[in-house]
């Protein structure tokens, strides 16, 4: 909706004369009734499209035209500026919701025994463990791959203070997906200040952080991602903890 929206902006702008604006309303509303706009968003602009006709003078009616044009251009900007805002929030939920699912893949693809008719079996599948951080991020790419074909691995950028390099970033929606493995190395002081430093050189509009705390060195997670969930610098942080059950 928001790239039809776009092109009658643009189509707006071009408009010079009364005929034409008049023109560009009738298909503007028509494209409105057929998008399912609003009735509010609707009202708004029938209001902002109205310019006072002089009935004696055709150059003053096309100034007020022009300056309701103006008018209407602006609303139509902050349509699609919410129009924007909306759908990008709802796809970084999806991704923080395939994310905080991710354990789903892990569990049918380790622990569900193929079918005895398939080549796979239990004992090869049982061969991939995760070990370390590229471990995780090889098998979160896989899955992120198919939803966000502009997904890339290793992206290095410009920090401004030397070049850093994001484990997966989805280029059409900034947003950078970092992978953290916890190892006996690992402490959880160490841990918070590796998320600190990215937090503030990534470059992303959203930054999310999976972490496999295969030590379980994260004692408590609420608290732990309660700090992380938040804005940082205009920057909306979310971490997702996956912690293994060792039975």
């Amino acid at each position: 909706m928001d790239n039809m929206l776009k092109e009658y902006i643009e189509k707006l702008k071009l408009v010079d004369t009364v005929e034409e604006y008049e023109a560009f309303i009738l298909k503007l509303h028509q494209m409105m009734k057929q998008e399912s706009y609003k009735n509010d968003i609707v009202q708004n602009i029938r209001n902002k499209q109205k310019y006072m006709v002089n009935k004696f003078s055709k150059e003053s009616t096309r100034e007020n035209m022009l300056k309701a044009k103006e008018n209407l251009l602006i609303y139509l900007d902050s349509i699609l500026c919410e129009e924007y805002e909306e759908s990008s929030q709802f796809i970084q939920k999806e991704i923080e919701r395939y994310l905080r699912n991710f354990y789903f893949f892990l569990e049918a693809f380790r622990e569900v025994k193929p079918d005895k008719r398939a080549s796979l079996t239990s004992e090869n599948l049982k061969k991939i463990q995760i070990e370390n951080e590229y471990d995780l991020q090889h098998l979160l790419y896989a899955v992120i791959k198919p939803l966000y074909p502009d997904a890339r691995r290793e992206v290095s950028d410009d920090s401004g203070v030397g070049t850093v390099r994001s484990d997966i970033k989805i280029l059409s929606l900034n947003t950078i997906i970092e992978a953290k493995c916890t190892r006996t190395s690992t402490n959880l002081k160490k841990l918070t200040e590796e998320i600190e430093a990215d937090i503030v050189h990534y470059k992303a509009d959203y930054i999310f952080f999976y972490i496999y705390d295969k030590e379980k060195i994260i004692k408590d997670r609420h608290a732990f991602e309660t700090n992380f969930n938040r804005s940082f610098d205009r920057k909306e942080v979310r971490i997702i903890i996956l912690q293994p059950v060792n039975m």
